[in-house]
């Protein structure tokens, strides 16, 4: 494992993307993949770069696209349309316009089709905690998931965050419908480590907790059985309905590259309707709650979502941000050219 700074890994992120994006662009992204890194988030960080690389070449995102297109709204409900463009720059305008409907009617949905891979689903909820805002967001994606009751994939591991503004520090849940994330997974194959519990099947149909045999057969189970099945399912109908995207059937299986996922965005202004001060009280009350809990193994206690975001930022400002070798080699050769 490497360590790198922040402005060293946004440097060469930024040298790597200038081949498809205008260099005020390229930074941005650049510093989104990073910033992901920063906060703890390795697998959809720079890990993600490399495939996100592949993902341009092959098309299945259109870097000529960088911002979204307004489609139709009703109030402070909208759809917007992303014309298969860069991801996570169409989301955090995505994320700016819901925060800005939600300061003017108190509560906003903006449902967003036909978006390429966002990354880090709590990064929205994120900009919106931090204007002050609770947010929900979620995606979904194409059918790297099987469904309960069977052994093919047939849903998305679609993510979701919840975000929560707190003045000692947002809060944020970000969560796919899998025990593992698949980037997390490739971590961990990268590493050479297994999992705790079997949370897919190897290329034969048997439950394995090898990470590296779930990559090759592409068949991850969803968390808590049918519960988050069900989960999967009603999001995926949720996001493409109201956005009349694309679900995850028509995005199809992960062999067929992913392409087009439908996204919802949704923010609500507690402070329009409630007193922010007694609110922050209220919140605070709990984190020390559960903090103050024993802890079942002597080490590991209880920890409100994101509550430690802060320190693993300042951690990895201080002492680099770890990245495999593998992956750091991929970003230094497209930096290269």
């Amino acid at each position: 494992m490497l360590h790198v700074t922040y402005d060293e890994a946004v440097a060469a992120m930024t040298a790597g993307l200038l081949r498809y994006l205008p260099e005020d662009k390229a930074r941005r992204f650049a510093e989104i993949f990073a910033g992901n890194s920063l906060d703890g988030v390795y697998s959809h960080g720079m890990n993600r770069y490399p495939r996100y690389l592949s993902d341009m070449d092959k098309g299945l995102c259109d870097r000529t696209v960088t911002q979204a297109e307004r489609v139709s709204g009703f109030g402070a409900l909208e759809v917007w349309d992303a014309h298969f463009g860069v991801g996570p720059l169409i989301a955090e305008q995505v994320t700016c316009r819901a925060i800005d409907l939600a300061r003017e009617h108190g509560i906003a949905c903006v449902a967003l089709r036909n978006n390429s891979h966002w990354l880090r689903a709590g990064r929205y909820g994120l900009m919106m905690a931090d204007a002050g805002m609770m947010g929900i967001c979620f995606t979904n994606t194409c059918m790297n998931l099987v469904a309960y009751g069977t052994t093919e994939p047939s849903t998305g591991n679609n993510p979701i965050t919840l975000a929560v503004p707190r003045r000692a520090g947002s809060l944020v849940m970000d969560m796919a419908v899998s025990q593992y994330a698949f980037g997390k997974l490739e971590i961990m194959a990268q590493e050479g480590k297994m999992l705790d519990t079997p949370c897919g099947y190897d290329t034969e149909g048997n439950l394995t907790c090898d990470p590296r045999e779930i990559n090759r057969s592409k068949l991850m189970m969803p968390m808590a059985l049918w519960k988050g099945s069900a989960l999967s399912i009603m999001l995926d109908l949720m996001a493409a309905s109201l956005s009349l995207g694309r679900t995850s059937l028509d995005i199809g299986r992960p062999g067929d590259g992913e392409k087009g996922m439908s996204q919802v965005f949704i923010c609500l202004n507690p402070a329009a309707v409630v007193d922010a001060g007694e609110m922050d009280a209220q919140i605070e009350r709990t984190v020390a709650f559960l903090s103050a809990l024993p802890p079942k193994d002597g080490v590991h206690g209880v920890h409100a979502p994101g509550e430690n975001l802060a320190a693993t930022r300042q951690r990895n400002l201080r002492e680099g941000i770890p990245v495999t070798e593998e992956t750091w080699q991929k970003i230094t050769d497209a930096a290269k050219g």
